[in-house]
């Protein structure tokens, strides 16, 4: 073998001529080889498919004029991404070609973005210096980051949008959940402006839960909360039988009495009175409890709001004296509730008490059987209750809140690969790396403390979005490309009218300047917009306004002078600075202008489609109901509603018809005659 070798060498090297023209064949084969190499490349082979797809086109000309060949980058310096991808997808601006070839050669759908300012990689990631479709599109050796898939592709919107867009639904969710499902209480999480998330969960104070309910029932809710109750946030602790017996014994023991006085119960109807559980239904609904509660129906539907806990067992729960006091006014339990003071009389507590009592489940604590608890159960509860993180969420006597419970997650988004220690068989790339913690969290090691959430798909999918968008870079993005979210408010109504407003909380339903919540019409501006007779009457005896909607304002049961201080509190500070409520009085509209109103309010813009003025005659569910509109809205607003809704409440479903002047004059005056009161059917 050496002989050959040495052959070999002295037949190509042993004189310089020799040596001189094999090093030549050398040099010219190595410098074939690049443009050879070149000739072949990923992107170059897209190019002339490109080009072979429009030769043919009637439009193929002006497509080829504005090809442009060779390696298309962009480069955006001030965020650091250097972005070539329109070197493979070359027809992103095409929109002729939708529909036509296969993909690199599909336009980009529609954005309000400009594809040349933000490039591709700022949207769905992956490696934008990369020119081959492996490297920048998936996870390599010498790349990280793959490409987004297309179901999470609303987690770059919110790099850059702290504030809820219309067109993220998946991203709003998934942020609306990070709040009301607790995660923040666990996991600190900050936005770009570095502003803290908030839960929105509320969890309730465990400091008096002896005076609530049973420590049997607070056994069997923390081995299984959705057991109880379908709709509960709280999540599944997983917790052996001893350790909730041991927990259960700890809350119980640290519970203080809530109050000194005695607590008299009213007279409850017996369950076995059906005429007297109907009444209770009947005030039970008379108040719209339901807004706010959801509760199973006869069919084993849930029917109700989520501001609340279900009630469907409730009569399992708690105990008599803790919920007569809760009805006659919740905060003396819990001073920071949501559930308005509703000032029922003791016969009306009664009622309800007995409708509530009554929705029982004896199968949730059949085989729960407790002894008394020893000093070491409750000892180990305590231990427990501090390892498993319950005062992140709860008040609880002899535990400190625990701050920085779980691993921050505000740059989640962004976590290397790795640092990731992926399960067996999962694919290696965040989105199924965040997806398989949310949906069993216990599967990356029995001794990890997260708790089992029981979410849809759906559901999954919208909290991966979320936390997707929480990203390094977007906390480094220039202050020009970041749209925060507006500064929460701290609104504070003054006086009486300030005292009554927190005893309703009527900011857990309205919002009034920035403050407040979502569930009922925005209050800022209703000084201008109704009279003083009608507002009065409404805070006294809700009634139907949007025939549509099942959520109602409750019936607060207030005295004439409470009534009165809100409505001269409401019509004095509530008013819009764009216009004067005063300015268009009814009595100067003629009956000619009334007439030609109503043409223009059936014919020309079909008002009726979605409001019902005569009951006997219009099926407009949609809008409220325009009735005695007349005798409740101002014919200012009317005139200014009907210009633009939209500058006077953002997001309302009415139309901006772009009406004139007289139109618009000419249906107020319509609307403001006065109408003949619906007849009782109607109202019903």
């Amino acid at each position: 073998m050496r002989e050959r070798i040495r052959s070999a060498y002295h037949t190509l090297f042993g004189a310089s001529a020799r040596a001189f023209g094999t090093l030549s064949v050398v040099l010219l084969v190595v410098l074939a080889v690049v443009p050879a190499r070149d000739h072949l490349r990923e992107w170059l082979h897209y190019q002339n498919e490109y080009l072979n797809l429009i030769r043919n086109r009637s439009d193929g000309l002006s497509l080829a004029r504005r090809f442009q060949g060779g390696v298309q980058q962009i480069w955006l310096p001030e965020l650091g991404v250097v972005d070539r991808c329109a070197t493979c997808h070359i027809a992103l601006k095409e929109a002729s070609l939708a529909g036509v070839g296969p993909q690199p050669f599909l336009p980009h759908p529609p954005i309000p973005h400009s594809l040349t300012e933000f490039g591709c990689v700022m949207c769905h990631r992956g490696q934008g210096a990369a020119t081959t479709v492996e490297e920048a599109h998936r996870s390599t050796l010498a790349w990280e980051q793959p490409i987004l898939p297309a179901r999470y592709i609303e987690s770059s919107c919110g790099e850059c949008h702290e504030r809820p867009l219309t067109g993220t639904p998946q991203l709003g969710a998934g942020r609306a959940m990070l709040a009301r499902y607790g995660c923040v209480h666990c996991h600190k999480l900050t936005s770009p402006e570095s502003r803290t998330v908030a839960g929105t969960d509320d969890p309730p104070p465990l400091k008096h839960i002896a005076a609530k309910t049973t420590r049997e029932w607070i056994f069997a809710w923390i081995k299984n909360p959705q057991a109880y109750a379908a709709t509960a946030t709280m999540p599944n602790f997983q917790l052996s039988d001893d350790d909730a017996r041991d927990i259960s014994a700890f809350l119980i023991g640290q519970s203080t009495p809530y109050t000194t006085e005695a607590i008299k119960v009213p007279p409850v109807p017996a369950t076995d009175d059906a005429a007297a559980l109907q009444q209770g239904s009947s005030t039970y609904g008379e108040s719209f409890c339901a807004s706010c509660h959801a509760m199973q129906n006869a069919a084993g539907l849930l029917v109700g709001g989520d501001l609340g806990p279900e009630l469907t067992r409730i009569g399992s729960k708690v105990r008599p004296e803790w919920l007569a006091e809760w009805i006659r006014d919740p905060k003396t339990y819990d001073p920071d509730t949501r559930m308005p003071h509703f000032r029922f009389e003791a016969k009306d507590i009664g009622l309800i008490m007995g409708f509530l009592e009554s929705k029982t489940d004896s199968d949730f604590l059949a085989n729960v059987h407790l002894s008394a608890a020893t000093p070491s159960q409750i000892t180990h509860g305590k231990q427990l209750v501090v390892e498993r993180g319950c005062a992140v969420c709860h008040d609880i006597n002899g535990v400190a809140h625990q701050e920085n419970f779980a691993p921050d997650l505000t740059a989640v988004g962004s976590l290397p690969l790795s640092k990731i220690i992926f399960l067996p068989g999962m694919p290696h790339t965040l989105p199924d790396y965040i997806a398989a913690k949310i949906r069993k969290p216990r599967s990356f090691g029995n001794a990890l403390k997260m708790p089992q959430f029981t979410l849809s798909d759906a559901q999954v999918d919208a909290l991966v979005t979320a936390l997707l968008a929480q990203t390094s870079r977007g906390k480094t993005l220039p202050p020009a490309l970041r749209i925060p979210a507006p500064e929460p408010s701290t609104y504070q109504p003054a006086g009486r009218a300030g005292q009554l407003m927190n005893d309703l909380r009527c900011f857990s339903c309205h919002t009034i300047n920035g403050r407040g919540g979502d569930m009922a019409p925005d209050l800022s501006w209703e000084g201008t917009s109704v009279q003083r007779s009608w507002l009065v009457k409404f805070l006294k005896a809700p009634n139907t306004l949007r025939p549509a909607l099942i959520r109602r304002m409750p019936k607060f049961n207030l005295s004439d002078e409470e009534a009165n201080v809100l409505a001269d509190y409401i019509l004095t500070v509530y008013q819009t600075p764009a216009f004067d409520r005063d300015q268009i009085g009814a009595s100067k509209f003629t009956s000619g202008d009334a007439a030609h109103g109503k043409d223009l309010y059936y014919g020309k813009y079909a008002c009726n489609s979605c409001h019902i003025l005569d009951p006997n005659k219009d099926k407009g569910y949609i809008g409220p109901t325009l009735t005695q509109v007349g005798l409740r809205l101002n014919a200012a607003w009317i005139f200014r509603w009907l210009k633009n809704a939209q500058a006077l409440r953002p997001g309302s479903l009415e139309l901006n018809w772009n009406m004139n002047d007289d139109d618009a004059r000419a249906i107020t005056a319509f609307l403001m005659q006065p109408k003949a009161p619906p007849q009782q059917g109607a109202s019903k």
